[in-house]
C-alpha cells in the first residue's frame, strides 16, 4: 500500500504534464508508446494510418492523430511546439529527418530520429550540431553494437555499458556445472575472490535482489555488475570461458551483418559471411574488404565445413529475414559445440528457444532500437526534474530498472558510511564510478558529490536518487 501511494504521487509530481510525441505507429513507436504511457507520460502518437491509430488508442493510454508526422500544419495543429521529446520512428529516414527539424523549428526541447541509411548515419554531428537533433538511432548499427558486446562472453545473454564504459552490466544464466551453481553470495564472496556484485536475480520468472546468504541455483538468470576489466578477470577466476574471438560466422548480408563485420574485422576477428543471394553476396563483398562472403546457404555450408573448421569457430551469428531459420541454423550451430550463438527475431515474432538449458542467445533490431530511445528519453525526461539520470536500461518488460545517476552537492545521505543508511526492499546500490574507478560498495563507503552511481531496483520506478533510501 504504502509502495503504491508513492508511486502515484510520484507520477502525478513529476510525469503526467511531459508531453512526448511519437511519429510512427511500428513495433519501435508502439513498445515506446507502451513504456512511456506506463511511466505516466502524455503521449501523442501521429501515424498515416487509420487503422494503427485505433489499434494504438484502443490498447495504449496515448492520444492518436492520424496525418502527415512531418507537415508544419500538422504538427502546429497537434501542438508539437510543447514537446518535452519529439521521436520519428517511422520507415522513412527522410521523413524522420524532416519531422524532427520541423518540431525542432517549432518549439520542441527534444528531437529523436531513426536513421538507418549508411550514409545519412555518417553524418550524424551534421545532424545533430545543425538540426538540432538530440538522438538518431539506427537500429541496425545499435543491435550490431549490442551483439559485438554479447560476443566478448561467451556465457553473457546480455551486455549493457554504462559510465562511458567504466562499468559493465551483464546477464548470465547459471548452468548445472557452473562454478556459482549451490553457493550462497557469502561464498562466492569470500571464497572466490571476484570483484563484482550479483545485483539482481531471476528465478522462476520472479527478480529479486538477492541477500548475503542467498543460493544461487542452476537455472537462476543473474545481472552482475562491476568495472569493465574486472569481467574478464574475474570470469577466469571462476573459469568460465573468456576466450577472445578469433573466427566468427554470420549468415544472412543486410545491414546488422554490415556492421557487425565490420567491427569484428577491425578487433583482428576472422569474418566468414554467408549470403546465398549472388547480388546481395556481390555487394558486401565489394563493401566489406576483411571479410570472406560465401554465396550459400548457411546450413549447407555447415555441412561442408570440416570438423576442425567448426570446433575452430567461436561464434555463430543468425541474422536472416526468416526468423524460422535463423532459429534453426542456431539450434544446429550449438548441436556442433559452437560456444557463442546469437539469433535474430523479430520484436512481434513469438518464437522462442524451446530447449531448456540452451546457450542461444535472440536479438531483436525492434527492441534494442526501442531500448536504447527508451533509456535516453526517460534520461533527458528525469533531467527536466533537475535529476541527474546519465543512462536507464529496462528489464523483464519493466520490472527491473538498471539507473546511473551523477550525484551533486544537491543530494541527500552524501558523506555517511553505507552501513548506516537504509535501502527500500529490492533496491540495491551496485557501484560508484569516483575519479575514473568503479568501486564495489562496501559498508564503509560513501556517497560523495562527483561521484556517478549505479543503482539496481525491482518493482520501482525511481525518479531521483533520493528516492532509494527508506525514510
Amino acid at each position: 500500500m504504502v509502495k503504491t501511494e508513492w508511486r502515484k504521487e510520484v507520477k502525478m509530481k513529476y510525469r503526467n504534464q511531459m508531453q512526448i510525441f511519437i511519429v510512427g505507429g511500428g513495433e519501435i513507436g508502439k513498445s515506446l508508446a507502451v513504456h512511456l504511457a506506463r511511466d505516466g507520460y502524455r503521449i501523442t502518437i501521429i501515424d498515416r494510418e487509420e487503422s494503427v491509430i485505433d489499434s494504438m488508442s484502443n490498447t495504449v493510454d496515448v492520444i492518436g492523430f492520424q496525418g502527415n508526422g512531418a507537415s508544419y500544419a500538422v504538427l502546429k495543429d497537434v501542438g508539437a511546439n510543447e514537446a518535452d521529446i519529439f521521436i520519428s520512428v517511422t520507415d522513412s529516414d527522410e521523413l524522420n529527418i524532416l519531422s524532427c527539424l520541423t518540431a525542432h523549428m517549432l518549439g520542441a526541447k527534444h528531437t529523436i530520429a531513426r536513421i538507418r541509411d549508411v550514409d545519412y548515419a555518417k553524418q550524424n554531428r551534421f545532424y545533430k550540431d545543425k538540426l538540432g537533433l538530440s538522438m538518431i538511432i539506427n537500429p541496425e548499427m545499435a543491435t550490431a553494437m549490442e551483439i559485438y558486446r554479447l560476443l566478448r562472453f561467451p556465457l553473457a545473454t546480455r551486455v549493457e555499458v554504462f559510465a562511458r564504459g567504466r562499468a559493465e552490466l551483464v546477464e548470465m544464466t547459471v548452468g548445472d556445472e557452473s562454478p556459482l551453481n549451490a553457493k550462497s553470495l557469502i561464498e562466492i564472496n569470500k571464497n572466490m575472490g571476484i570483484n563484482l556484485l550479483i545485483c539482481a536475480v531471476v528465478r522462476e520468472e520472479k527478480a529479486f535482489v538477492p541477500k548475503g546468504n542467498t543460493v544461487i541455483q542452476s537455472g537462476d538468470v543473474l545481472y552482475l555488475k562491476g568495472a569493465a576489466e574486472e569481467f574478464r578477470k574475474s570470469f577466469k577466476k571462476l573459469k568460465l570461458p573468456v576466450k577472445p574471438l578469433q573466427s566468427v560466422m554470420i549468415a544472412g548480408g543486410g545491414r546488422i551483418s554490415y556492421y557487425l563485420a565490420e567491427v569484428l574485422h577491425r578487433q583482428g576477428a576472422k569474418v566468414t559471411l554467408i549470403e546465398k543471394r549472388r547480388e546481395l553476396a556481390k555487394e558486401i563483398s565489394a563493401a566489406i574488404s576483411g571479410a570472406a562472403v560465401m554465396c550459400d546457404d548457411a546450413l549447407a555450408y555447415f555441412d561442408s565445413m570440416s570438423k576442425s573448421d567448426i570446433a575452430n569457430t567461436d561464434a555463430f551469428i543468425a541474422m536472416t529475414e526468416n526468423d524460422e531459420y535463423n532459429l534453426i541454423a542456431a539450434m544446429y550451430a550449438e548441436s556442433q559445440g559452437i560456444n557463442k550463438v546469437v539469433s535474430r527475431i523479430n520484436a512481434k515474432s513469438r518464437l522462442k528457444v524451446m530447449k531448456a538449458g540452451s546457450r542461444i542467445c535472440t536479438i531483436s533490431r525492434e527492441d534494442v532500437a526501442a531500448d536504447r530511445i527508451l533509456g535516453y528519453s526517460r534520461s533527458l525526461l528525469n533531467a527536466e526534474d533537475n535529476d541527474a539520470v546519465e543512462s536507464l536500461y529496462r528489464l523483464m518488460d519493466g520490472k527491473i530498472e538498471f539507473i546511473e545517476f551523477k550525484i551533486d552537492q544537491k543530494d541527500k545521505n552524501l558523506n555517511i558510511p553505507l552501513k548506516d543508511l537504509r535501502l527500500k526492499r529490492n533496491i540495491l546500490l551496485g557501484c560508484i564510478i569516483r575519479d575514473g574507478k568503479t568501486i564495489i560498495p562496501r559498508g564503509d563507503d560513501m556517497l560523495m558529490p562527483g561521484d556517478t552511481a549505479l543503482v539496481a531496483t525491482i518493482n520501482w520506478q525511481i525518479v531521483r536518487l533520493e528516492d532509494i533510501f527508506a525514510e
